[in-house]
């Protein structure tokens, strides 16, 4: 079943293949860099932490993207071939709006491993600043 999916996406499912890799990839090491015993925060980490979030809507962006491009593709088809089913013209507007399903999970992915980095590095910074005033 999501192998049909995958093949369905064309195109567009390589930028979104690659925006997960690249969130998955960030996240795991903004994780390690993070919750290793003695960790401090340090703005490189708050950077590769914040890429996390640019990839997720990179996935958004090229999504719509692709959505966009098979309702035209859709479209064309359909004035070619003149009378065409309800059904049929449904069930491609269905493909095409499985790369802007794709993109949205990929970045609510994304904001929630964000979310998590992002407190744990301002989590250290507060006791990094407690530290310091002691």
């Amino acid at each position: 079943m999501l192998g049909i999916i995958w093949r369905d996406m064309g195109f567009m499912r390589w930028p979104l293949a690659f925006s997960l890799v690249a969130v998955l990839l960030l996240a795991l090491w903004a994780a390690v860099r993070l919750f290793r015993p003695g960790a401090a925060p340090d703005l490189r980490t708050k950077a590769w932490v914040d890429a996390i979030l640019f990839w997720g809507g990179f996935a958004v962006i090229s999504g719509v993207l692709g959505t966009l491009v098979g309702i035209v593709i859709a479209a064309q088809s359909i004035e070619a071939a003149g009378q065409v089913s309800t059904m049929l013209v449904w069930g491609g507007i269905k493909v095409a709006m499985l790369t802007s399903v794709f993109g949205m999970l990929i970045l609510g992915f994304a904001a929630l491993v964000w979310f998590v980095l992002q407190l744990r590095w301002r989590l250290l910074v507060a006791d990094a600043e407690g530290r310091a005033r002691a």
